[in-house]
């Protein structure tokens, strides 16, 4: 009988310390730091010997520092304010958004160089809603373009039917572009570490 008491009360031990451990164990998602993401899509986007830098697209100067950056203090060097919280979404919301306004301006008149794919995936974007947009070849490689190979498969058929199948069907692309971009750029797998 004791030493079933002492089995049952190690049991209870250990499960008391397993469910108050679990938590601290649990992985925080990190965002990955505007700097990777700028390079993220430089190497995906940019035209060759350029890059798209997301600092151009911030409301003000001096935020990036609050998107996930690493601080050096000597020898020390850690990653700062890469936990999302209220403050770092809204620039990340506003910057996002003056990114992909940039891209839904290409179509009238292009104000940045894009790698030559990339440049032509967005010309056929940008005749939105003709058939050739919304082919699926034309869809997957923006999405890759932008996402890269984070993100489940089911992610881009999420976000490919509901752009498909939504208000957004008729309309034009230049409306239609940045609303795709800013979709697919506010999605945890492009922003957070995994």
């Amino acid at each position: 009988m004791t030493s079933l008491r002492r089995m049952l009360g190690a049991c209870a031990l250990a499960a008391t310390l397993w469910s108050n451990a679990a938590p601290a164990d649990a992985q925080s998602a990190q965002f990955k730091g505007i700097a990777a993401l700028s390079r993220e899509l430089s190497a995906r986007i940019a035209a060759p010997d350029l890059s798209v830098e997301l600092d151009w697209f911030l409301p003000a100067p001096g935020l990036t520092e609050l998107l996930g950056a690493w601080s050096a203090f000597g020898s020390e060097h850690t990653f700062q304010n890469g936990t999302p919280n209220t403050l770092n979404m809204v620039i990340y919301h506003v910057t996002l958004t003056n990114f992909a306004r940039t891209l839904g301006a290409w179509c009238q008149a292009p104000p940045l160089k894009f790698d030559d794919r990339f440049a032509a995936t967005l010309g056929r974007l940008c005749t939105w809603p003709a058939a050739a947009a919304k082919d699926d070849a034309t869809l997957q490689a923006f999405w890759l373009a932008l996402m890269g190979f984070a993100a489940p498969r089911e992610e881009y058929e999420a976000w490919r039917t509901f752009f498909l199948t939504s208000s957004y069907r008729d309309r034009p692309g230049r409306e239609v572009v940045p609303a795709m971009a800013l979709a697919l750029t506010l999605n945890p797998y492009f922003l957070l570490h995994r």
